[in-house]
């Protein structure tokens, strides 16, 4: 018996979670993925991690390239033939859907006659804005055409408000299906697999409620916190951002790959200093960060809290890679992936766990280092900006488990005294 469920509703969600987690736990992908996982080394992993790297970007630059539409079309005076390359996703995709798609039309009040509501957004002109046509391609597989022809006659056919709507609940869902989707994967792998046995032998196991105070946290501020992307995508499409679509538009690879290491190392310090000043700002840190440092030990840290805070508090933490866009040229297409990445990142870090931390990874194990001590490991992704600012830390030792040295000195202290 499968019972319906509401991505809204917090106990639905949460057993809806329960059977992924079940399905997980049973299947045999998940058995071949941990025996792997288990033999793998530090240098390994590490140079696994720069592989996917590279590969992604080679992989982008690729996809882009060969991904296009050739349009043909004659010149009126030579009649020779022409192609025009259109970027992915191109026209074909709203072609499709008013041929598959019954009593498609979508007429304005103004008296404008669109294929679809999806073509009305783009104002019948998808070539004119490649990012916006990329969006709605993407909200078109999210959002049924009808209930987004719905929508827009809602707002009374304000086209601007009912896309970036659109993009709101795109980025909802999305944003629901990566924060369960990821933290279900992590807690398979932390809690019931074989190996948690030797995670925990020497370290309490977070408790469920735990888990669940984050679960009922993360819901609530996810409906708050997706409002970021589309202020990103609206910042985009209305053309006040240095953003370009195609990696031909920027001179080739090389300016590519050299804009976007530069735009991810202004981001990673943007983050630092913004997350610093959480802590060091008394009124932000009260009102704002504080409510996330509630979780303050290692047994109380988990996947599920990647997200468990103040909505705002995340939203400021994520600002850098927003601001930076009017100054510093970024490939979209990239900044989408960075913008996905960053919410799994988030999972990873939170799972207290020392696994899979190669430096200089701001891996979990900072992280965690970060919600014991509070004045150190602001970092995202890397230690470079706490190794030059003077805030890094060190784990004292093995993550969650007590110092034997340190308690060792304490009780030969007591007893010499």
């Amino acid at each position: 018996h499968w019972p319906p469920f509401c991505l809204l509703c917090v106990p639905c969600v949460l057993r809806l979670t329960f059977y992924i987690i079940l399905i997980i736990a049973r299947s045999p992908l998940a058995v071949v993925v941990g025996h792997i996982s288990n033999n793998m080394n530090r240098s390994t992993l590490f140079t696994l991690l720069v592989a996917s790297l590279c590969a992604a970007a080679v992989c982008a630059t690729w996809w882009e390239t060969n991904a296009t539409i050739a349009t043909a079309t004659a010149k009126a005076a030579s009649k020779e033939d022409a192609v025009v390359v259109v970027p992915f996703p191109g026209t074909e995709w709203l072609t499709r859907m008013a041929a598959t798609t019954k009593d498609t039309t979508f007429t304005t009040q103004n008296g404008n006659t669109y294929s679809s509501a999806y073509d009305a957004v783009l104002y019948g002109a998808p070539l004119d804005n490649p990012c916006r046509n990329f969006n709605a391609y993407i909200n078109s597989f999210v959002i049924p055409e009808s209930l987004a022809s719905w929508i827009l006659h809602k707002v009374n056919d304000n086209l601007e408000w009912g896309h970036y709507i659109l993009c709101y609940l795109r980025n909802f869902l999305g944003g629901i299906l990566v924060y369960y989707g990821t933290a279900s994967l992590f807690h398979y792998h932390i809690y019931i697999h074989p190996r948690s046995a030797q995670i925990f032998r020497n370290r309490p196991r977070p408790t469920w409620d735990t888990i669940w105070d984050q679960i009922k946290l993360s819901q609530a501020s996810i409906s708050m916190y997706t409002l970021l992307p589309v202020i990103d995508e609206w910042i985009i499409e209305q053309g006040f951002s240095q953003v370009y679509y195609t990696v031909d538009q920027i001179g080739g690879f090389v300016p590519y790959a050299f804009y976007t290491i530069l735009y991810f190392a202004l981001v990673e310090i943007g983050v630092y200093w913004m997350h610093r000043t959480l802590h060091t700002n008394k009124w932000l840190y009260k009102h704002v960060h504080m409510l996330h440092h509630k979780y303050n030990r290692a047994d109380t840290l988990t996947p599920w809290a990647s997200i468990a805070f103040h909505p705002v508090d995340g939203m400021l933490q994520a600002s850098p890679y927003v601001l930076l866009l009017p100054i510093i040229p970024c490939h979209y297409l990239t900044h989408f992936v960075m913008i996905f990445f960053t919410a799994i990142w988030a999972t990873y870090i939170h799972d207290a766990v020392d696994l899979w931390n190669v430096d200089p990874i701001m891996g979990s194990k900072y992280h965690t280092v970060h919600h014991t001590h509070y004045i150190y490991n602001y970092g995202q992704v890397f230690t470079f900006c706490d190794q030059f600012w003077g805030t890094f830390k060190v784990p004292d030792g093995p993550t969650g488990e007590p110092n034997t040295k340190r308690s060792h000195s304490r009780r030969s202290q007591k007893k010499s005294s």
